[in-house]
């Protein structure tokens, strides 16, 4: 039997979500903000449906990655379901679901939960087995649910099921209407509940935060860099490449945003800010995957050489979190940095969904996408709730571009510029609308670095962002 155990008790706005979901018969997104609990709200909608089906209930859940797999089956063990893993080689789960299929059919089982990563769930084996669910009992929930827009995944969603719920905090996909269009038109209820960030705060489910940018300086030789791949960009621009359909323009573009994302001014920062506090405990560093100073393949990697400034030359217990650790090492990691052994952890992406950090009280942002869903995400980990954190502090690092050196490019390449700088502006307010803090105005005691983003609106002309 599914049901929720006692010593859960939704929330209000867990009921509500339910309520609302059930209200668009069993079809829908819930949108809501990463770390108000997405998970219990699903498998308690789960209970909910199992109740009203005498206790009978196919799930499907659909996680985008291995570790979210593992997640979802310690959360659907406490609400008595006994999910089978799906991921990997079908061997290892294959015989188990056909059983429990067949149990279910035979009326000797009355629920079958099946937790699968999406690469697992588009194969041809999970496919196969697919049709044996049926469909009228049968609820998919699909977590992280913008992932599922991708056209290999939406060609084989199962139109035989009748309950479907998508779960994310950012469901539209960017840059991609298409995807977005045929995810809510699978869940067709579209987007039936939000929840945003600023109700969680405000309510105490989420904690309050400071937030504090600081402008980068690319250093000479790194301007050089820029200006000159700008200058090619310029070129192809001039000639009629087209901005969004260019190969071309898409490499240079590529190479220029590696280049800002590993800026060296950005760990001049980090040192100093880093040296300016006592307490380390409870950090985290997000680096992109570029080298230090350059956008090709010469130079540290923006991680190497984080950790080896923070760990060796600051002696901070230090570990870098990546994917090439395997799930055992990663818990070893996480519990080290819930406990404080390990003060500081260093990460690329694979902090940005799912993985749960809530001791953190600390994140430095040197590297970001201009992807909303990812610095959305990002917040997200850092403000979960945690004994004894009251608040929560966020550095993101902005790269001022060489404005001054790209005078005389052309119209198009300064418009070009101007786009850039834009999606790094709105970055910021997003945050800054959260904030405990007064934009361009960081909680006392925390160092600042000149110039400001007001500034940087000023220099490219901003001023509708």
């Amino acid at each position: 039997m599914v049901q929720v155990p006692a010593d859960i008790d939704p929330r209000p706005y867990q009921e509500a979500a339910i309520g609302a979901w059930m209200d668009a018969g069993g079809q829908g997104i819930l949108s809501m903000a990463t770390g108000t609990g997405k998970t219990i709200t699903a498998l308690a909608a789960a209970a909910r449906l199992a109740a009203l089906q005498d206790g009978r209930l196919q799930l499907v859940v659909i996680a985008p990655y291995t570790h979210l797999v593992d997640q979802w089956a310690d959360a659907a063990r406490s609400f008595g379901a006994e999910p089978i893993l799906a991921s990997g080689s079908r061997h290892r789960w294959t015989d188990d679901l056909v059983s429990a299929l067949t149990a279910y059919r035979l009326g000797t089982r009355d629920v079958v939960s099946v937790i699968t990563t999406l690469d697992t769930f588009s194969g041809d084996a999970f496919q196969s087995v697919l049709g044996r669910f049926e469909g009228h009992r049968t609820l998919l929930v699909g977590d992280e649910v913008h992932h599922m827009g991708r056209p290999s995944v939406r060609r084989v969603l199962p139109e035989a099921v009748r309950a479907r719920l998508g779960l994310s905090a950012t469901p539209r996909r960017f840059h991609d209407e298409a995807g977005t269009e045929g995810l809510l038109g699978y869940f067709a209820g579209g987007v039936v509940y939000e929840y945003g960030i600023d109700a969680a705060i405000e309510a105490g489910y989420l904690t309050p935060y400071h937030y504090v940018p600081h402008i980068i300086e690319l250093t000479d030789e790194e301007a050089d860099r820029y200006v000159e791949i700008s200058r090619r960009l310029g070129r192809r621009l001039a000639a009629g490449a087209d901005i969004d359909d260019d190969e071309g323009v898409e490499h240079l573009l590529f190479r220029r945003a590696r280049l800002v994302a590993a800026a060296a001014g950005k760990l001049t920062v980090l040192r100093r800010l880093l040296a300016a506090t006592d307490d380390h405990r409870h950090s985290l560093v997000y680096c992109g995957d570029g080298r230090i100073g350059t956008d090709d393949d010469g130079g540290d990697r923006q991680i190497d050489a984080v950790t080896r400034m923070v760990g060796r030359d600051l002696s901070i217990p230090t570990h870098r979190f990546t994917y090439s650790e395997d799930q055992a090492e990663r818990r070893r990691l996480l519990a080290g940095f819930d406990e404080g052994d390990i003060e500081v952890l260093v990460a690329i992406r694979c902090l940005d969904e799912g993985v749960d950090v809530p001791a953190t009280r600390t994140a430095y942002i040197l590297a970001s996408t201009t992807n909303p869903r990812q610095f959305i995400q990002r917040r997200g980990r850092i403000l979960r709730r945690h004994p004894g954190k009251r608040t929560a502090l966020i550095h993101d690092f902005v790269v001022r571009p060489p404005a001054r050196r790209l005078r005389g490019v052309g119209d198009d390449l300064f418009e070009l510029e101007r786009t850039l700088v834009r999606r790094e502006v709105r970055r910021v307010r997003t945050f800054e609308r959260s904030a405990l803090n007064h934009p361009d105005a960081p909680p006392q005691g925390v160092p600042t670095t000149p110039g400001s983003i007001t500034d940087l609106q000023t220099e490219f002309r901003l001023h509708d962002t």
